[in-house]
């Protein structure tokens, strides 16, 4: 097993900074890392798969399901990361140890399996034919991006145009499109995954394979800007896509888009909303791309919305629960993560919860309505939408 980061796991001094609680005095929600709050034990921990990826270099582990059991319940959420007392990544390193693992045994644990296959065999993780992925779509007048130049690629993304309950990410921001006069299109049904869930479940194969076309794809239609709903797309295209092959675009996630047309007076929030909120930030779009204020500006400029802030917000967030095939693999585990996240939420005294990528609501709203927590959730383009009517 070679490792790029070989040497830097091995700077773990075993502090359990990764693990840390914040906020001292605060009564709770203090805890960072998922995982080590609910298991308890050091081996899920940032520095934990550190000593596990130092096992299986130095040939005193081989990657079986125990193993597997402890990797993946993860949702590399980068907490360890941002909490590090040393220049290593933990979340990286975790990464690197799922990669090996799917090379050894074949392929990612359980239900997620299925979602890898799926990727490689339709083109998106949800066994979707890939006529349905443009059904959100139907009636609406939108220019075709492949067929005629335009400034801006939306790129929608796979929860957003295949799961009916996200689909309002899609809706919301072809109307505020619109509305501020933008030049955009999208690739319809010829859109494919963005490959991040293959990433993130260790399966690098499959994932360079996905990029490797979709950046083809991509420079093909000579737009300025590719726009994404999905924080997981905006990382995995940002950050990680450039180290596969050259990309001739440039990457905004939809709040970053609305931030400017705000600005530049393109879209005008005139009606009072009357709403106390409270913002999540996902993972993704916060930890892994420093987009935290952007959002934020969006809100301020809401009329009638009050924002007050949970005691993990912005570095310090903690995780939906829905990423890296937790919601897939060990969906017991993504509702207590939720759970924690809507309870802090609660604390607060809003009446909704708003966030910015589909993955997140989904997991949220699905604890929201098993937990009975009477609290609405949004997403950041409902409000803005709302804001206009």
């Amino acid at each position: 097993m070679t490792l790029p980061l070989e040497m830097l796991m091995y700077t773990c001094p075993k502090c359990k900074i990764c693990t840390a609680n914040m906020h001292p005095g605060e009564e709770g929600f203090l805890k960072l890392c998922p995982a080590y709050t609910r298991y308890g034990f050091f081996a899920y921990s940032g520095g934990g798969k550190c000593y596990l990826a130092q096992g299986l270099l130095e040939g005193a582990l081989e990657p079986d399901e125990e193993l597997a059991e402890v990797l993946y319940h993860c949702t590399l959420c980068r907490s360890c990361a941002e909490q590090c007392a040393t220049d290593q990544d933990p979340t990286e390193i975790a990464r690197l140890v799922r990669r090996e693992v799917v090379e050894k045994m074949g392929g990612p644990p359980g239900d997620a399996q299925a979602v890898v296959k799926s990727t490689v065999n339709y083109r998106n993780p949800y066994q979707q034919p890939k006529a349905m992925r443009y059904r959100w779509a139907k009636g609406l007048d939108i220019r075709d991006a492949a067929k005629e130049k335009v400034d801006t690629l939306y790129y929608v993304g796979c929860t957003a145009a295949m799961i009916p309950e996200r689909t309002h990410f899609a809706l919301n921001t072809v109307k505020l499109l619109q509305a501020a006069g933008e030049d955009f299109g999208t690739l319809g049904k010829n859109e494919i995954c963005c490959g991040a869930t293959s990433y993130n479940l260790g399966a690098a194969d499959v994932f360079k394979e996905i990029a490797s076309e979709n950046i083809d794809m991509l420079n093909e239609l000579g737009v300025e800007r590719v726009l994404v709903s999905c924080s997981g797309c905006y990382s995995v295209m940002k950050n990680e896509y450039p180290k596969i092959k050259r990309r001739n675009f440039e990457v905004l996630h939809v709040v970053e888009y609305l931030d400017q047309l705000i600005q530049e007076g393109k879209i005008k929030p005139i009606r009072n909303l009357d709403l106390k909120v409270t913002y999540h930030d996902p993972c993704h779009l916060g930890r892994y791309s420093d987009i935290f204020d952007a959002p934020r500006r969006i809100l301020d400029a809401l009329p009638g919305v009050e924002l007050v802030e949970m005691p993990r917000s912005r570095e310090k967030s903690w995780c939906c629960g829905a990423g890296a095939g937790v919601k897939t693999t060990y969906p017991d585990f993504a509702a207590w993560i939720g759970e924690e996240r809507i309870n802090e939420a609660k604390e607060t005294g809003a009446g909704a919860l708003v966030t910015a990528c589909p993955f997140c609501e989904g997991n949220l709203a699905d604890v929201i309505e098993a937990t009975a927590a009477g609290m609405d959730i949004y997403d950041i383009t409902d409000l803005v939408l709302m804001s206009l009517e």
